[in-house]
C-alpha cells in the first residue's frame, strides 16, 4: 500500500456496527489516509462523513466500496469520472458491469476483502 494514496470507504447503512463503519475507523487507526461517503450519515463520533466523491476535501485514488452491487455502479461511475486508480469491491458488493467498466478505464479492481488482502485484519 503506497503511503501517498487516499483511500475512499463508501457505506450505504447508518449502522456504525456495519462493516463499512469498521474498514473506515479501522484503517485509520492503522495509519492510512481515510475519509467516508456515506449519504446516510453526516458525522460518526466526531469524524465527518461526505455526502458523495466530488464532496471530499482531496481527491482520493482508492476506492473501497461496501454497498449493495446496484449501488457500487454508481460509485465506479463517480471514480471513473474523477479518475481513480482502484476500486475494492468487498464481499457482497462486487457489480460484474461496473467492474468490467473500471477495468475498461485503466482501474484496477479487486474483489476481495481490502483488510485481510492488506494484512490489517
Amino acid at each position: 500500500m503506497p503511503e501517498d494514496n487516499i483511500y475512499v470507504v463508501v457505506g450505504n447503512s447508518c449502522d456504525t456496527g456495519k462493516y463499512w463503519y469498521r474498514i473506515f475507523s479501522e484503517s485509520k487507526d492503522f495509519g492510512l489516509k481515510v475519509y467516508c461517503v456515506n449519504s446516510a450519515v453526516n458525522d460518526v463520533s466526531g469524524e465527518r462523513i461526505y455526502p458523495d466523491l466530488q464532496s471530499l476535501p482531496e481527491k482520493g485514488n482508492v476506492l473501497i466500496l461496501v454497498t449493495r452491487p446496484e449501488v457500487s455502479a454508481n460509485f465506479v461511475d463517480e471514480a471513473i469520472k474523477l479518475g481513480y486508480k482502484e476500486i475494492w469491491f468487498q464481499p457482497g458488493t462486487y457489480n460484474e458491469a461496473a467492474a468490467a467498466k473500471a477495468l475498461h478505464n485503466g482501474i484496477v479492481v479487486h474483489e476481495e476483502c481490502f483488510m485481510v488482502a492488506n494484512n490489517i485484519w
